[in-house]
């Protein structure tokens, strides 16, 4: 069933025209953010869907911490706290925070 579904999607992208895959791309992305992205377990990279919901901002993390969005860019600038680099972009699990934080705390930083 999947092959199906994963050989109907190939068919349908190759019809679009080159030109036009850029505001595609576009147009899919704002709907998956417009709906809050899937709770289905759709496997990238190893992670499900509910991995990628925990993906925070600086700002997000720091609100959560209760700390300045500054520190969080300094700490991660320096490597004090893990980070994924998507693109541009830096994003934060806050389970892997948890746990830096959790383990600099038991080394008496």
């Amino acid at each position: 069933m999947q092959e199906r579904i994963d050989a109907a999607v190939v068919d349908w992208a190759r019809r679009i025209p080159v030109g036009q895959i850029p505001c595609v791309l576009a147009f899919l992305s704002a709907r998956l953010l417009a709906e809050g992205g899937s709770n289905r377990s759709c496997e990238h990279n190893g992670e499900t869907a509910r991995d990628a919901e925990n993906l925070l901002t600086a700002g997000g993390l720091a609100a959560r911490l209760s700390l300045p969005e500054s520190w969080v860019r300094t700490e991660e600038r320096a490597g004090r706290i893990p980070s994924l680099r998507l693109g541009r972009y830096v994003r934060f699990r806050l389970s892997a925070i948890e746990r830096a934080l959790a383990e600099r705390k038991r080394q008496g930083e």
